[in-house]
């Protein structure tokens, strides 16, 4: 993995490293923000970026060994890279802060950077399908099918929630206006629909469906994997948009 984006998988351990740094923030820093520790998002965006990464450096993998090093899967690793990094940047810098970064259009500058962060994570879903189309190409596998077709439609998944969401003022539906009284570590809303759940879950068809064919090499189980996880995804945001929360403590 690492032999075939090098610079997707440094990437990928650094942000895990900086994922538990940020993580041991929370237990130092008493800023909070929306009920919760100022730094949590930003931990848990080094985390999931850091996935991610490590995600597309396997399927990377998969490529013949002239494609991996091609010019324009260097510069589709570099873009993703460049975009991940400044998301990061301006998130950390909005903690230190003790603002948020996400809804956040009280200033100008806040206005332009949210705008900025829009982009970055067009660029981020945008190599993600980008590279799944060269798996499909690359290979007859059944492994290629699955993965190439997993980012491709998490892709897709993942623009669509994040788009609808990014219109709104939060993720938010009904309920508590708060993280505090959400589940543990990942906060969603237990009083009311939260549109970061149906994000979650298009986010890791990327992870999920790949896994399922590593054990189970079929690509009629593969495509019913990635139907599963659409239907999945649509439920999860109708659920949030009703106002109904995933779970209930």
């Amino acid at each position: 993995m690492m032999a075939a984006s090098p610079a997707l998988f440094r990437f990928a351990a650094t942000f895990m490293a900086l994922f538990a740094a940020t993580y041991f923030l929370i237990l130092t820093d008493a800023t909070m923000l929306y009920g919760v520790s100022v730094w949590e998002k930003p931990a848990k965006f080094f985390l999931s970026l850091g996935i991610h990464m490590a995600t597309l450096a396997w399927g990377i993998s998969l490529l013949p060994p002239e494609e991996r090093r091609s010019r324009a899967i260097r510069i589709a690793a570099t873009a993703f890279l460049a975009a991940a990094l400044f998301e990061m940047a301006y998130m950390v810098f909005q903690s230190s802060r003790g603002e948020a970064s996400h809804f956040n259009l009280s200033t100008p500058f806040n206005v332009v950077m949210y705008s900025l962060m829009g982009l970055g994570s067009l660029v981020l879903t945008g190599v993600t399908g980008y590279l799944g189309w060269r798996i499909l190409r690359g290979g007859t596998l059944v492994m290629h099918f699955a993965t190439g077709w997993a980012f491709v439609v998490s892709a897709i998944a993942t623009t669509l929630v994040a788009g609808y969401l990014a219109q709104g003022s939060g993720h938010w539906i009904g309920g508590d206006q708060t993280d505090a009284t959400g589940l543990a570590f990942f906060h969603w809303s237990t009083t009311g629909g939260d549109l970061r759940v149906a994000h979650f879950a298009a986010l890791h068809i990327m992870q999920a469906v790949p896994l399922i064919a590593w054990f189970w090499p079929d690509k009629r189980l593969a495509m019913g994997s990635l139907a599963v996880g659409v239907a999945t995804v649509a439920a999860l945001a109708m659920q949030a948009l009703l106002g109904i929360p995933l779970l209930r403590v």
